[in-house]
């Protein structure tokens, strides 16, 4: 059995036409991919039935003239009297080939209920109205991530000709019923003095309404297009969207050419990771497993397994869903509104163009250290990344995660976009708007603490500060273990100044990685492995690096055999020894890592199976003179 074409007239009790539809959904902030994924994926995941596992796939694929002649012999019948200027799929059927974009979920429920609006909804139920039928409405689901119903209307704005195949198996009555119809929206028209509002249904038209193809004509139809069957017990739904719209979102709109197929899945791929991560967590009780094809190949999707962004994104969670998790509080009026837990991170760069997409990258070209706090409700759909300060040093970041509390959820729904991709403190009144306003505020202050203690931003200065060591040398004598370089950073002038830092003098430590008890200096006798043998050599002077996050402190350290080695550093006083007891308050230098060339450790720890030099990069505080020291511990 075929079906037909069913073109909606312009009742006179009125209808939305395809222009009040298209500008009711208005137009994402987000590229189209991005949208679809996150969309589809919250209508997948509004629709999960009890399985402990979600299956949601993308399939990218092209239909070649092989088949072409069967998506024409079927999709042509009935086809409105518009041309195709108007109904732009009679075009798409004229060439040789199409794209098409298949999103699929397995253990969902499928798109059940009444198929016309007329008739009464058993148990309420009116997911088919609500897809198929009345794209636009209000999210029907309690606790569902949608509110504006824009997940119903995305897939005819990321189809280049408006048009998707919609084929569905639900359980009804106890039994498996399968359901397939295609909808266009394309611009309203007028034909034999007839208004016409632009929206279309491909399948068995009845006088004022379509009705879908049903069970094995469903499926045969499906089997005869290509779309991917339902296999055993499956429920759930495929949305084929013909021609689907996948500009480069890294260049400008007016720039921008449609992905070639590996591209757009590695895009696709990575818009699943760094937006639905919470969802496809292996030790969540139930979760989403996502998949991506792209002509019969599986494109590889970043998890916490393999990406040390995401794995920081997933400890943050963990932390925030633990004891450890930080309250996060409003005080006028008194109440919880979320917790918040965030991991460092050192040496993670972000370099993917769906992660640029959602703010988290600025130049692709380098990449960028994370400083940003994933915001979540109750869905756990990654809502946004908030960008917070960054730390001083490029290699270093940090991630959090911000989840609102349960019965807050309806409160910050009402408050988001139709995107969903962002809490809009303006578009409430009273408490609700300072909860929302109260959350953004906790979050900055989160970033700040973790960011660090605002410095100013010193200027450079590389050359040798032989004066300032002689007029320091007090503090060299013993302090180095007889191996020592200077170097100096200032603001505005030669020598140390307000808000500058002072000379840095670097040394090799004793075995043990430990100083003496009282004056914490190294001595020469005790450095190197125990009984003798070859030490750790600081090449040349440390300098200071003014970078666009701030200043660190970089000293070159030869290490001359396998082993692991310590680093430690620590302010010296006026009268030469080393600080052990600072003020409370106090600024304490930092040990942030190791960089070879091929990565960065973080910690005062490095290990390696051979000679090796490397870079000691040190957080250093302002107006301090700083010994440095290098040891090996085993």
């Amino acid at each position: 059995m075929s079906g037909a074409w069913f073109s909606q007239p312009f009742r006179p009790d009125g209808n939305i036409t395809a222009e009040g539809l298209r500008n009711q959904l208005g137009r994402p902030a987000l590229s189209m991919p991005t949208v679809l994924v996150r969309e589809s994926a919250q209508n997948s995941w509004d629709a999960r039935t009890s399985r402990p596992v979600i299956d949601f796939a993308i399939t990218l694929g092209t239909m070649g003239p092989g088949q072409m002649s069967t998506w024409r012999g079927l999709l042509s019948q009935g086809m409105p009297v518009s041309g195709p200027e108007v109904f732009l799929l009679r075009r798409v059927l004229q060439q040789s080939s199409l794209r098409y974009l298949a999103i699929s979920d397995r253990g969902t429920k499928g798109l059940g209920g009444p198929t016309r609006s007329d008739r009464p909804a058993p148990g309420g139920l009116r997911d088919w109205l609500s897809f198929v039928l009345n794209s636009g409405e209000a999210r029907d689901t309690d606790g569902g991530g949608g509110t504006y119903g824009y997940g119903k209307g995305v897939f005819f704005l990321a189809s280049q000709v408006g048009t998707v195949i919609i084929y569905t198996r639900i359980v009804e009555d106890d039994v498996l019923r399968t359901r397939l119809i295609g909808s266009a929206l394309c611009s309203s028209f007028t034909a034999r003095d007839v208004p016409y509002t632009g929206r279309h249904w491909w399948g068995l038209p009845q006088g004022d309404h379509c009705e879908p193809l049903r069970d094995g004509a469903a499926d045969q139809v499906a089997r005869a297009l290509g779309l991917p069957l339902f296999q055993g017990q499956d429920t759930g739904t495929t949305v084929v969207v013909i021609e689907p719209n996948l500009l480069d979102p890294s260049v400008p709109e007016e720039e921008a050419v449609q992905l070639p197929a590996a591209e757009a899945g590695t895009f696709l791929a990575d818009a699943m990771a760094w937006n639905l991560w919470p969802l496809a967590l292996a030790d969540r009780a139930q979760r989403m497993h996502q998949s991506v094809v792209v002509d019969d190949t599986p494109v590889p999707i970043p998890n916490e397994q393999t990406d040390p962004a995401l794995a920081h994104l997933a400890a943050a969670y963990r932390q925030m869903t633990s004891a450890t998790g930080e309250p996060v509080r409003c005080l006028r009026p008194r109440r919880q509104l979320g917790r918040f837990g965030h991991e460092q991170t050192m040496g993670v760069r972000i370099t993917s163009k769906a992660a640029a997409d959602l703010g988290l990258v600025e130049d692709l070209a380098v990449g960028e250290a994370p400083h940003h706090v994933c915001i979540m409700r109750t869905p756990e759909l990654v809502v946004r990344y908030i960008p917070g300060r960054p730390k001083p040093h490029p290699e270093l970041g940090y991630l959090g995660v911000l989840r609102v509390e349960d019965d807050l959820d309806a409160v910050f729904a009402k408050s988001e976009p139709p995107t969903h991709d962002a809490w809009i403190d303006s578009q409430l009144h009273g408490a609700e708007a300072t909860y929302v306003r109260v959350t953004h505020r906790r979050i900055k202050e989160h970033c700040e603490n973790i960011a660090g203690v605002r410095r100013l931003n010193p200027i450079a200065d590389h050359r040798p500060v032989s004066d300032v060591a002689r007029r320091l040398g007090h503090l060299l004598s013993g302090a180095t273990g007889g191996v020592g370089a200077a170097a100096s950073a200032t603001a505005g002038s030669p020598s140390t100044g307000p808000g500058g830092f002072g000379a840095a003098f670097a040394g090799t430590g004793g075995h043990d990685g430990h100083r003496g008890a009282r004056t914490g200096r190294s001595t020469p006798a005790a450095v190197g492995r125990a009984g003798g043998g070859p030490r750790p050599r600081l090449e040349g002077m440390p300098r200071f690096v003014d970078g666009p996050r701030g200043t660190i402190l970089e000293q070159q350290v030869r290490l001359p055999s396998r082993g692991q080695y310590c680093a430690t550093v620590a302010v010296v006083t006026g009268d030469g020894k080393l600080e052990t007891d600072p003020f409370a308050g106090a600024a304490i230098p930092q040990i942030i890592g190791w960089r070879t060339v091929d990565e960065v450790t973080t910690g005062a720890l490095f290990e390696t199976d051979e000679p090796c030099d490397v870079v000691l990069l040190v957080d250093p505080v302002a107006d301090a003179t700083l010994e440095i020291s290098v040891a090996r511990t085993a």
